[in-house]
């Protein structure tokens, strides 16, 4: 693409129109402005091969400066370097003809209103201070390190990997970088220190006037200043607050898509969970067919999401071409070791001692926070009476209470006067007033309206707001982008205090019990989740948990939430004979070293559910979805399941075994040992590869996925049939859209969409969809879906 072409594109997106029949060396742009005003620009974009041949154009090019003298607006020579241009040019273009001269990286950048900023200065934005803490952070990070999931490639740490490619000048193979790490592990240091080192980097290069990407990066704090909790408006918010002069999504993409731009999104899975298109606004940028540089954008979730979101799993199905997935792996001993040197100095040994004696310690330092955690007692001196049996729980609650501690010291606060069991209860009610909050951070208004509560009421007026003042700035808590509002500045000490809330309403409240884990899903490795199954097991209160799921069918984030706090019970396989589980979603759920005898699945959504060391024997799993299902160690046992007539059936991964897709070859593996022999036909293949497409819009349980999809997304993945004779199929019968001009396609809003639903979910026939059977399947004959002989025949 030559600088013409860019310039004109980069005007286009932001709004500018420029003449289609103009053509050449200048680019003559015109934008509406207020009233009947009009904005123009002009930009002379020179076609030279090197500096030589730039400076033997000086006199040209002041010539036609000359003859634009009295065009109105602003006026650019962009040129790939100023190199060959003389000092009396740049003057005279400049304090004659008003023409700035302006190389890509500086016409095309959207530079930070507080670029200029030294890091020393008080953040005033998400990413300022995004800036600052990974200053901080890069000081004294310990080497990450990491596998490449795929490869199975190991590296010794992640950020310098990543800073090396997202800095590299070469085009990439896949767009998306995608990092996976379980809470604890350091995910969000990774990022922050990721983001300064980029950071720093663009502004060398800048400086340099050499092209680069600036990184933009896409938080949590946004949220809170979009108009909606989506990752559009996420993005408007994102380039309101940080970019100097006014820029729209349209340039956004621009320069993600010319390589002016890398994009860099953590901490966001609660958008995730709550924003539907949030990975197709990804897919729609990466998939481009006239992408003239490949985008790099960074996603960093935690790996629990990989089975508890639907949406996630749904993206890397279609778009597993683009993305490049690292995880981060846990700190083996000599990590740890590095650590405790950088973290403690002198005091290394201190550390080491006490984990070389206590190899339960050792392990649960695997996970850095933790490791962090035992580094801050044996700073302050707290390393007597630590049990051989210290569990991470331990540890979260002594940290909370060395918090505690430390304001005690401070006597901003008194104990006799505030007490720990007080301060711990303003602690768990501001952390249940985030969660209710969508994450937005809680008013400082409402903390100090709860420390009323336990302020002595007989203390002066200016003791009570010491008081308050200093509750508010618990060193628990961290600002919020919103302004006097603060958010909780550790994940797990916000969920471990809202499991210890929870537990609380379990035993009084069953309806705010209920209605707390019913604000959103909690991966599988939460710790509220934990700290409630731990405070359950205590209780020896199995049974009325399973009274509680038992109310809670009809809200589907509160039963998922109290179903996996039932599955870490140690009596959970009796539990679960009287679980209503029946038409379920329990998609991406574990059901781990369990006799599922007399537990019913039937029509539940098992889509990427997962079955480790299972007894399968009497387990009825009729009707259920089974998409991308997983059973690890349960083939001896598993023909002796009820599987019903397999209408739901999609595909299933059994052991290291490759996908199994097809529905007779799964039936022919339950009958291997000539147990569960059936005779059995269908769906053909063209219905199979029927389905496989409508499940690209519509999920197999019938719920909704998506709207649109590109060319190359739907003719992606299983190839049963050629793909492109069923979608051109779905086409002609009005099943689809065709966009040309995008090379997407949409899918129906007609009557036609319940059909599509009703093929994707149990393979049921219409006349729309016979019709199109019989228009695209090339066998004479083909009844096209399942049929059974005897038709009675089920597979139990």
């Amino acid at each position: 693409m030559t600088l013409y072409d860019e310039a004109v594109t980069f005007l286009e997106s932001e709004g500018w129109s420029v003449p289609g029949e103009l053509r050449g060396e200048v680019v003559r742009a015109r934008r509406a402005a207020y009233a009947d005003n009009s904005e123009h620009m002009t930009v002379w974009c020179p076609a030279v091969p090197d500096a030589e041949e730039l400076h033997r154009r000086e006199a040209t090019l002041q010539q036609r400066f000359a003859e634009e003298a009295r065009t109105p607006g602003a006026k650019f020579l962009l040129v790939e370097s100023t190199q060959g241009l003389s000092t009396e040019f740049r003057r005279v273009a400049k304090h004659e003809y008003n023409v700035d001269i302006r190389v890509p990286i500086q016409f095309f950048d959207a530079r930070f209103k507080w670029d200029d900023t030294s890091v020393s200065a008080l953040a005033g934005t998400a990413a300022q201070q995004l800036r600052r803490d990974g200053e901080s952070e890069a000081r004294g990070r310990t080497p990450q390190p990491f596998k490449a999931v795929g490869t199975g490639v190991v590296g010794s740490d992640l950020m310098t990997e990543l800073a090396r490619r997202f800095d590299s000048p070469g085009d990439w193979d896949r767009p998306i970088v995608l990092v996976t790490a379980p809470a604890g592990y350091g995910k969000s240091v990774l990022f922050e220190s990721l983001f300064a080192t980029l950071y720093t980097n663009f502004q060398k290069a800048k400086k340099q006037l050499r092209r680069a990407y600036r990184p933009l990066p896409l938080l949590p704090d946004y949220a809170a200043l979009a108009s909606a909790p989506a990752l559009g408006p996420m993005v408007d918010a994102l380039l309101q607050t940080e970019v100097a002069r006014p820029v729209k999504q349209p340039t956004f993409q621009w320069m993600l898509t010319r390589g002016f731009a890398s994009w860099l999104l953590d901490g966001l899975d609660e958008v995730i969970a709550q924003d539907p298109g949030f990975f197709e606004y990804i897919h729609e940028i990466v998939a481009r067919p006239d992408n003239p540089t490949t985008p790099r954008i960074l996603l960093c979730v935690r790996d629990s999401l990989l089975s508890s979101n639907q949406a996630l799993r749904d993206f890397l199905a279609v778009a597993h071409e683009y993305v490049e997935e690292f995880r981060l792996l846990p700190w083996r001993p000599e990590s740890i070791r590095t650590f405790a040197r950088i973290r403690l100095q002198d005091k290394d040994r201190d550390l080491l001692s006490i984990l070389d004696a206590k190899p339960q310690l050792m392990k649960l330092c695997g996970t850095p926070y933790y490791a962090e955690l035992l580094a801050e007692r044996v700073a302050e001196g707290k390393t007597d009476g630590i049990p051989d049996d210290y569990s991470e729980m331990d540890l979260v609650y002594d940290a909370v209470d060395a918090i505690m501690d430390r304001e005690y010291k401070k006597e901003q606060l008194q104990e006799n006067v505030v007490s720990r069991h007080d301060l711990l209860d303003v602690i768990s009610h501001v952390a249940v007033a985030e969660l209710e909050n969508d994450n937005r951070g809680v008013p400082i208004d409402e903390i100090g309206q709860l420390a009323e509560f336990v302020i002595p009421s007989d203390l002066s007026d200016p003791e009570r707001e010491r008081c308050t003042a200093a509750i508010c700035r618990l060193p628990v808590f961290r600002a919020a982008s919103e302004r006097q509002r603060v958010r909780f500045a550790q994940d797990v000490i916000f969920e471990h205090q809202i499991g210890i809330r929870a537990a609380q309403y379990f035993a009084v409240n069953p309806v705010r019990f209920a209605q707390l884990l019913d604000c959103r899903p909690f991966p599988p490795d939460s710790f509220a989740l934990r700290v409630l199954c731990a405070r359950i097991k205590e209780l020896a209160a199995g049974e009325e948990l399973l009274t509680r799921l038992s109310s809670a069918t009809a809200t589907p984030t509160a039963f998922r939430n109290i179903l996996q706090v039932l599955l870490g019970l140690p009596d959970c396989a009796r539990l679960l004979i009287h679980a209503p589980l029946e038409r379920q979603d329990l998609s991406g759920l574990t059901f781990s070293g369990l006799s599922l005898a007399g537990v019913s699945f039937r029509g539940a959504n098992l889509e990427s559910t997962r079955f480790t060391n299972c007894v399968m024997t009497g387990c009825d799993l009729s009707d259920a979805t089974l998409h991308g299902t997983r059973f690890d160690a349960c083939l001896p046992t598993l023909a002796e399941a009820d599987f019903g007539h397999l209408t739901g059936f999609v595909s299933v991964e059994i052991d290291s075994r490759t996908a199994i897709e097809d529905v007779a070859d799964f039936v022919k593996l339950l009958g291997a040992d000539g147990r569960r022999e059936h005779p059995f036909v269908g769906p053909c293949p063209t219905a199979l590869q029927l389905r496989f497409l409508f499940l690209k819009f519509v999920r197999p349980d019938g719920h909704y996925r998506r709207d649109s999809l590109d060319e190359k997304g739907l003719l992606s993945g299983r190839r049963i049939v050629d793909p492109a004779s069923v979608l051109n199929g779905a086409v002609r019968a009005g099943f689809l859209t065709a966009i040309p001009k995008r090379r997407r396609y949409e899918r129906t809003h007609s009557q036609l969409y319940a059909d599509m639903v009703g093929f994707a979910q149990n393979l049921r026939v219409t006349p729309a969809i016979r019709s199109l059977l019989e228009d695209t399947c090339r066998v004479e004959g083909c009844a096209h879906v399942v049929q059974e002989n005897p038709t009675t025949a089920t597979f139990d």
